[in-house]
């Protein structure tokens, strides 16, 4: 088979996938996301946005501690050779689990956010107690887009994330035009919560209780879960640290402004990598038991992430300095410099991004919160040490470094348990038992 023809067999397998249909939403949403950012930007100050990039960090966390790992449960557990009936019981049980963790995390922001402890800014304890509603509804939502996922419904859910945010970005630009920040603030709490109407209607057959919920069990839920929990949660924090650092260990809330644009321009590029492990994500719990489908799924979607991200990382380096200065005068350069540095990060970060989701289609939710940990504590050590040398410049070098730790560390892990997980599949293969995952 030539090149053109397998490049074509490719194209069109990923078509049928899902794949362009919901990568053309995802950079649809982007560039929207990406212009209505630009409007705000230009409608707030420096130090306003550095405040809200602050609260949008602690909120991140909070999400992912408000579904305590459930998303990612319904995710591995409904991407698996089950019935509609046993996928839909799955998602009910999840959704239920996650009531009282929501209303505990809410009393947690509360209380921070009156004894002052999430930034020396006052204005982000003030407004904390405003965004805090955001947390359940995106904590709900994060587990039905997960269920839409696992069940393939791409297009269903292409389709409502364009829907959701073409309304809810404009509702927030006017918000923050008319209202400055304060209005920004409560559009976004009232936008999250408004998402999840499209997401309950795309599942609502699979929401209705059946007599026989009471009785059915799924163990796996939780322990899936846990692991989830602690990997997602470490691993957030490891996404947010640089801000959540520069929050507490520098006074120049302008300079953490400029800082949080460029971290902007970072999360557009970080899309196409979402989107690809979006695509793959589900293939890899299916053929966690055919080891040549598993690892032809992984080398052909790494490949073209890889390129991909080289591609982009070099485009932007170029462009988007360019852009900042252009669009917000030369007193933003400095937004620009740090891009440069954390586009370095972005492209470090796709190259293992599908390794450590192939870690944990095989079920190693163990070694992908070692992870992760592992790469947080040196993380941590390194932004410290930087932050107080270098400033807003050490931070975003600190990542760079962190990011090529854990690249190192995700690739080696990952040979490991790959060569585990298919040599335990091969001596067992007369064992018809499911086995607990290790």
């Amino acid at each position: 088979m030539s090149v053109i023809q397998a490049a074509k067999t490719a194209l069109l397998n990923a078509s049928a996938k899902g794949f362009f249909h919901l990568l053309s939403a995802n950079l649809a949403i982007s560039l929207l996301s990406f212009g209505a950012q630009l409007l705000v930007i230009k409608f707030l100050s420096p130090a306003e946005m550095a405040d809200i990039k602050t609260m949008q960090s602690f909120i991140g966390i909070a999400v992912v501690i408000a579904s305590v790992g459930l998303n990612t449960a319904v995710l591995k557990l409904c991407s698996e050779q089950r019935s509609d009936a046993e996928r839909a019981l799955i998602l009910r049980k999840s959704l239920r689990y996650t009531v009282i963790p929501n209303a505990l995390v809410l009393a947690a922001i509360a209380a921070a956010a009156l004894l002052g402890l999430f930034s020396p800014s006052s204005r982000v304890n003030d407004w904390m107690m405003v965004l805090m509603f955001s947390v359940p509804a995106t904590a709900l939502g994060s587990v039905l887009m997960m269920y839409l996922q696992a069940r393939k419904r791409i297009k269903l859910m292409a389709t409502a994330q364009t829907m959701i945010r073409v309304v809810g970005l404009t509702v927030i630009v006017l918000a923050a035009f008319f209202y400055g920040f304060g209005g920004f603030v409560i559009a976004s709490a009232i936008v999250a919560i408004a998402a999840l109407a499209p997401l309950v209607s795309l599942v609502k057959d699979d929401l209705v209780v059946s007599k026989s919920d009471a009785e059915e069990s799924f163990p796996l839920i939780w322990y899936y879960a846990r692991w989830s929990l602690a990997g997602n949660l470490v691993a957030t924090t490891i996404g947010f640290l640089d801000i959540l650092m520069l929050n507490y260990l520098i006074d120049d809330r302008v300079g953490l402004g400029y800082y949080s644009i460029a971290t902007i321009f970072v999360l557009g590029l970080s899309q196409v990598t979402s989107t690809v492990q979006t695509i793959a994500t589900p293939f890899f719990s299916e053929y966690s038991s055919d080891r040549s489908q598993f690892m032809r799924v992984l080398k052909k979607y790494q490949k073209m992430l890889m390129l991909t991200a080289l591609a982009l990382t070099v485009a932007s380096m170029v462009i988007v300095p360019w852009l900042i200065v252009l669009f917000y005068g030369e007193s933003y350069a400095p937004a620009g410099e740090y891009f440069q540095i954390l586009a370095v990060k972005y492209f470090l970060w796709s190259c293992y991004a599908l390794l450590g989701i192939a870690i944990w289609g095989v079920g190693k939710m163990k070694l992908s919160f070692y992870n992760a940990l592992a790469t947080l504590v040196v993380s941590t050590v390194i932004s410290y040490v930087l932050i107080i040398r270098n400033g807003l410049q050490g931070a975003a070098i600190a990542q760079v470094v962190s990011y090529l730790f854990s690249l190192i560390i995700v690739a080696f892990v990952a040979k490991v348990a790959l060569e585990s997980h298919f040599h335990s599949l091969t001596v067992t293969s007369g064992d018809t038992k499911r086995k607990r995952p290790e």
